[in-house]
Formats: C-alpha cells, structure tokens, sequence
C-alpha cells in the first residue's frame, strides 16, 4: 500500500501551488491506514518538540530533514540517488 502511495506524496509535494499542495497532502495523509496516521502523528509531534529546542540541540527542521528524510522516505527500489 505505502508503495502505492510514494508517488502520490511525492507528485503532491512538487504541486507549485501551496494551497494545493497543502490540500493534496492533507488528504494523503488521512488516507493512510490508522496505525500509519497514528505513528505519523506521533513522529511529527516528536520532532515538532526537538524542533522547538533548536537553539539548545542545534535541531531545526532544515537539519531534521538532513538527519531523517533518507530514513523516513525512500523510493520503493532504495536508491538514495532518486530521493
């Protein structure tokens, strides 16, 4: 299923429209299975609260990215080069 759905998240973050891409992604994500949502939801709200305490981690969202979007989102061969 999450397979499936990778080019849907990806097609829906290249959206030039931000209100678009907003509503695209929003839809997305409640589509996702509960127990995908749930742990999204708990991910998200995680390293919202390490974001929030960058000046004393040096965590902002730009170096969380660096740090967990080859874990958090990978092409369904595992290229890292496509990301």
């Amino acid at each position: 299923f999450l397979i499936d759905k990778y080019a849907d998240f990806i097609d829906a973050n290249r959206k030039e429209d931000p209100v678009e891409r907003l509503k695209t992604l929003k839809r997305l994500i409640h589509d996702l299975p509960e127990h995908h949502y749930e742990t999204l939801k708990f991910l998200s709200a995680h390293l919202k609260t390490v974001a929030e305490n960058s000046e004393k981690n040096k965590m902002e969202p730009r170096n969380l990215a660096i740090v967990f979007g080859p874990t958090l989102v990978r092409t369904s061969d595992d290229n890292m080069t496509h990301m």
